[in-house]
């Protein structure tokens, strides 16, 4: 059993700049209730979105895959949603390597399955991409889509 979820120091990071982001919202509304400038407002209408993104991509699309059995379970724990999946629903998978510079490599793995829906997976959020990798290698290697 495989069991893949987000890296704790990539969610860590992220909390600390949602932390810092509302602490400079705050005191951006507070500047505003005594004496408002333009730029207070051109702060929050900036980190407003950013941090609303932030809190939907990281924390409410917070995912657990566990593949196992012949199947993958898809957890949104914050949604309390599950999906369940046998390896035969895999419409495709795809692994996309990006050069990023001189040695280094951005790897994704994105997953598609007959409903529609969709997971993707990367090294630095995700833990055990490698045995992931390996898995749909060894069980599921028809439905891979080669990019070059």
């Amino acid at each position: 059993m495989i069991v893949s979820k987000p890296i704790t120091t990539t969610i860590v990071s992220f909390v600390i700049f949602l932390i810092i982001t509302f602490v400079v919202i705050g005191m951006n509304v507070l500047a505003i209730k005594t004496q408002g400038v333009w730029y207070n407002y051109a702060i929050i209408s900036l980190l407003v979105p950013i941090a609303g993104f932030v809190i939907y991509r990281i924390f409410l699309r917070y995912k657990v895959l566990i593949l196992g059995n012949n199947q993958i379970e898809v957890n949104f724990p914050v949604l309390r949603q599950s999906h369940r999946y046998k390896l035969a629903s895999i419409k495709f998978w795809i692994e996309n390597q990006v050069k990023t510079g001189k040695n280094a490599v951005y790897k994704e793995m994105v997953i598609r399955f007959e409903d529609g829906r969709q997971v993707s997976l990367s090294p630095r959020e995700a833990t055990e991409y490698d045995r992931v990798l390996q898995y749909l290698k060894q069980k599921v290697p028809t439905k891979r889509v080669v990019v070059k």
